[in-house]
């Protein structure tokens, strides 16, 4: 029997026939598959609610129907957030945002929102449809990226990086209102010496002690974090009384003289002090926190276990600083530096598929100085924009003759806030790729996230950078913390996952959790990412299960010479 066919034109008909309502009905039913979706009236009582609205919230549709949302009302957002909403959606137009909301049984959940405001012929709100998609497990992925960048995770004390801001807000708080702000820097002694006779677990558990101890001591609004090994910082605010700031710092000291017992044995640690006053000692954050440091050192050479009063002019910069910045100058002009290279991997196939450029500093006095000796200074004289600019050239010349010899990898440059700050860091870029001949797709500079950190005039250098065909990752993410909604922001292409999280991927699940998240975050956005510090076979197992794509680390190579290096290209090419 012959099989009928349909012409253009009847199909035509035909499709015009399904009406308006069944369109919008399908429409609906992959709505209300795929989201949680609610209608309220213009006074925000609800009309409708879909399952997913019903199991998401635990109420029934008979329990909402005729309510407003403030059933499901978590508390957590200000009364300003739903004002702004409100104004929003009756003017007319379409609110997004995040929310958080709490189920019949006190638990929360936190949806991605977009409310529509319905409109009549007089362009008034009659209805308003609002659909919305869970997104509980990001918002709880970035609190505990938040919280690991912002907390010690052995004594769970603010950290450094949290410490500097709450300081800087304290200052800018205190010139506001004519206060005083004290900082105390505090150093336990001798603790090696529990670390050399119990252990550094036993240590460890000195330091959660003493955190316990500084938190029970110091006021309730006192802002405590732990800044280093060995090493705790405070803030009191509004004390103008030179007695009472002693008498905190002595309560603080003799808490943490109090016995502790470790390994079965009482064991006694005391610590040293230092203090700084604004505005008498220094009127910037930065500078408050280094007099402090500074009146620390001087009481630790007295012999420790006290305090001292940061005073003008007592103490100067150390021997060993002063001829570290003589010698940088030097030999940079001497040339006594040269580049190591670690190479990069495709975690599935093994292929490399780049190198990272490591400056090195070889004194023919000193011998070798480790890179956390000499780059932060190098950044405090801002000599790091000569040595940046000799290091970019270096990486360029050497990849270069890579690519003459059919190598083609990328090369990755790290680049510091002090040269991208620098008027002429974007013509610097542009002429060593013209005058050593790269092609620009494969070079890539690294940069911080406190680089990246809303600074306007930095984002557009950056932005000019890409236009060259430079790519930029993010390095050491995790530890400045950004928002997953923020990287989608920045202008990069690659994230480098701080070697912090992959250090104990094998042994803390927090830290599977937070690699994971990432990598779904960065695989949403078109971003490629990369594991630093892969050290163990467990570590590279967990990581290709997760989908990361590539990783460097001393299971795969330490940083080593171009000739070295230059093997691992030798044997790709014959992989391939």
């Amino acid at each position: 029997m012959r099989e009928e066919k349909m012409s253009t034109s009847e199909i035509f008909v035909h499709n015009e026939e399904l009406t308006a309502d069944k369109k919008l009905q399908d429409i609906l039913y992959a709505l209300d598959q795929s989201a949680i979706v609610a209608i309220t009236d213009p006074n925000g009582k609800i009309t409708y609610v879909n399952k997913k609205f019903t199991e998401m919230s635990q109420y029934t549709s008979n329990e909402l129907l005729g309510k407003s949302h403030r059933m499901i009302n978590s508390g957590h957002h200000s009364k300003g957030f739903f004002k702004e909403m409100w104004k929003t959606i009756g003017s007319g137009r379409v609110w997004k945002g995040e929310v958080k909301n709490r189920r019949k049984d006190g638990t929360y959940y936190w949806v991605d929102t977009t409310i529509v405001p319905f409109l009549n012929d007089k362009r008034i709100p009659y209805q308003y449809v609002s659909m919305r998609y869970e997104i509980t497990v990001r918002k709880e992925a970035e609190e505990m990226i938040r919280h690991l960048a912002y907390n010690d995770q052995l004594t769970d004390l603010p950290n450094l990086l949290f410490f500097r801001r709450q300081l800087l807000e304290a200052v800018s708080k205190a010139n506001k209102f004519k206060m005083k702000v004290v900082v105390v820097n505090l150093n336990i002694d001798r603790l090696r010496y529990v670390n050399d006779s119990y252990g550094y677990e036993c240590g460890d558990y000195v330091l959660s002690i003493v955190a316990e101890r500084l938190k029970s001591t110091l006021p309730k609004d006192c802002v405590v974090a732990r800044i280093g090994g060995d090493e705790f910082a405070f803030v009191l605010e509004g004390m103008n009384c030179a007695n009472k700031i002693e008498a905190i710092v002595r309560a603080v000291q003799e808490s943490i003289e109090k016995p502790i017992i470790v390994m079965g044995s009482s064991h006694t640690v005391t610590s040293s002090a230092g203090i700084a006053i604004y505005p008498e000692h220094a009127t910037e954050a930065s500078e408050l926190f280094s007099k402090a440091s500074r009146a620390l050192l001087e009481m630790k050479e007295r012999g420790g276990d006290g305090y001292k009063i940061y005073e003008h002019g007592t103490i100067k910069k150390s021997i060993e600083r002063m001829v570290l910045e003589n010698e940088l100058s030097k030999s940079i002009e001497l040339g006594c530096f040269h580049l190591d290279y670690q190479p990069i991997f495709n975690l599935a196939t093994s292929n490399l598929t780049g190198v990272e450029a490591l400056v090195r500093w070889d004194h023919p006095d000193l011998g070798r100085i480790p890179p956390d000796q000499f780059i932060e200074i190098a950044e405090e004289t801002r000599l790091i924009i000569c040595l940046g600019k000799w290091v970019l050239r270096q990486a360029c010349r050497q990849a270069r003759k890579w690519e003459e010899k059919g190598y083609y990898y990328t090369m990755a440059v790290n680049v510091s806030a002090v040269q991208l700050a620098d008027p002429e860091f974007l013509m610097i870029v542009k002429n060593v790729l013209e005058d050593e001949g790269n092609n620009p797709s494969l070079l890539e500079l690294e940069l911080t996230e406190s680089v990246l950190g809303n600074q306007a005039e930095i984002l557009g250098v950056v932005e000019e950078i890409r236009k060259l065909g430079v790519k930029i990752a993010l390095d050491d993410f995790g530890t400045g913390y950004s928002s997953f909604s923020y990287i989608n922001e920045l202008p990069i292409d690659t994230l480098k996952i701080d070697r912090s999280f992959i250090h104990n991927l094998d042994a803390k699940v927090q830290n599977g959790a937070i690699v994971e998240a990432i990598l779904s975050i960065a695989n949403t956005i078109e971003l490629n990412v990369v594991a630093e510090g892969i050290e163990r076979q467990e570590q590279l197992t967990i990581l290709k299960k997760l989908g990361c794509q590539e990783g460097q680390g001393y299971f795969y190579s330490k940083p080593i010479e171009a000739e070295e290096c230059e093997k691992y290209m030798k044997i790709n090419r014959q992989s391939e």
